[in-house]
């Protein structure tokens, strides 16, 4: 995902989920690649979290739970959550929110809309 796609993406989501607070393109190994608005400034979290949707896609796509195609995993504070779902084979997105947003639909509107990108067509 280029930059250009990255701020789309972003404007398809704030359209959809107007209360997002931030959003950024993550590599597995935790390195932010884009982001705009507010974000998890903490690498660990990020490699964590990372690392858990990773291995957790690994585990339900080898195992009894292959017909579930999205991953995701939320930390939550008493103020923020942040959601993070693989966007590709090497890449996670993150969205931060209010603490009280249920992400569980975000997991299917984040798949169809990085589905629509032209790099996975």
């Amino acid at each position: 995902m280029n930059l250009e796609q990255f701020e789309d993406l972003y404007a398809q989501l704030i359209a959809l989920t107007p209360d997002i607070q931030g959003v950024a393109l993550i590599a597995n190994e935790g390195t932010v690649l884009f982001q705009t608005g507010e974000t998890v400034a903490d690498e660990t979290i990020i490699g964590v979290a990372g690392a858990a949707v990773m291995r957790l896609a690994e585990h339900i796509s080898a195992g009894l739970l292959a017909e579930c195609n999205t991953q995701e995993i939320t930390i939550r504070c008493h103020r923020h959550a942040a959601f993070f779902a693989a966007v590709g084979a090497d890449t996670l997105l993150m969205l931060v929110l209010p603490a009280d947003t249920d992400t569980r639909p975000l997991v299917g509107m984040v798949a169809s809309l990085t589905n629509a990108l032209p790099h996975n067509k």
